[in-house]
């Protein structure tokens, strides 16, 4: 049911939600060649002044015995919140059951959750990311404890201020990244991938008249897994794992009273495969955003 818009003195927000889930994308390079479009993708736009709802389930998928999973569903979620009627609240979800790749990866479950809550008179949303999880997690049938941080953006930071211009967060995502790169037994690969003093955690983008921010980091701080590196899972002869990356970006504003635009993108299981099962892919991701102007 639609919420009647709240009038104000000064200005009113303008809000598009945007909210996107999806369970499996990959392709294959060797020994076939294959690609994989996003199962059950789910991409939801609409109106901040109206409520809208998608949902797409699945049942057993099996690519040829390299990656499957016997279910999961997606679900976008976008409403005025019932509680807070001055926020704009997105809920993405993309949940997989029993995946499996090449019977080395195995998870009961992987959840990857967003819901972000954008304020009706500030631009930096609120994000949560509780339910994101893994489930029974296991390598070549050994059990992978995790050490997950759902709140490494904290809470959402002084009204209109920037995640980039909070110095804890900031502070949290570099040290995560250094852990990484400083870590003694570094394969070559990781030295490419996370060289030391660097930076490379964060990066800025720019277009004819865009200007965005990007900083990238992982709710797993590190694992009980012997050859793991951060967030980061090394199988010889099998290939790596990434988990819970997140991205988060800003989107500066174009004109004067438009908001700067924040997203926030994550994706539960990274896979770079290699030797005689080669390819790249990603399993259980989620994103929201929000638009507006005032």
């Amino acid at each position: 049911m639609a919420i009647a818009p709240i009038q104000f003195t000064s200005r009113q927000r303008i809000h598009t939600y945007h909210g996107e889930a999806d369970l499996l994308e990959l392709e294959i390079r060797q020994p076939f060649q294959k690609k994989i479009r996003p199962q059950e993708k789910l991409v939801l736009y609409g109106s901040g002044e109206d409520s809208h709802y998608d949902f797409k389930e699945s049942g057993p998928y099996n690519l040829k015995g390299i990656v499957s999973y016997e279910s999961g569903y997606t679900q976008v979620a976008e409403a005025r919140s019932q509680r807070h009627e001055h926020r704009y609240c997105t809920l993405a979800t993309s949940v997989l059951e029993g995946f499996n790749v090449l019977d080395v990866f195995t998870a009961d479950r992987i959840v990857s959750q967003i819901s972000s809550a954008h304020p009706i008179d500030g631009a930096v949303p609120e994000v949560s990311f509780v339910g994101s999880r893994f489930e029974n997690l296991r390598i070549a049938g050994h059990k992978v404890d995790l050490d997950i941080n759902l709140d490494i953006l904290g809470p959402r930071p002084a009204p209109d201020a920037s995640y980039f211009d909070n110095q804890k967060v900031m502070d949290l995502m570099a040290r995560q990244f250094d852990k990484i790169s400083g870590h003694q037994n570094l394969p070559d690969w990781g030295r490419e991938e996370y060289p030391r003093d660097s930076g490379k955690w964060r990066s800025t983008k720019t277009g004819v008249s865009t200007r965005a921010d990007i900083a990238t980091c992982s709710l797993v701080n590190g694992m009980s897994y012997q050859r793991s590196f951060g967030h980061v899972i090394e199988v010889p002869h099998f290939g790596r794992f990434y988990l819970a990356e997140l991205c988060v970006e800003r989107e500066l504003a174009k004109e004067p009273d438009d908001f700067d635009t924040y997203s926030f993108n994550l994706t539960m299981v990274r896979m770079e495969l290699g030797c005689a099962t080669s390819g790249s892919g990603s399993g259980g991701t989620s994103g929201t955003n929000g638009t507006g102007k005032g």
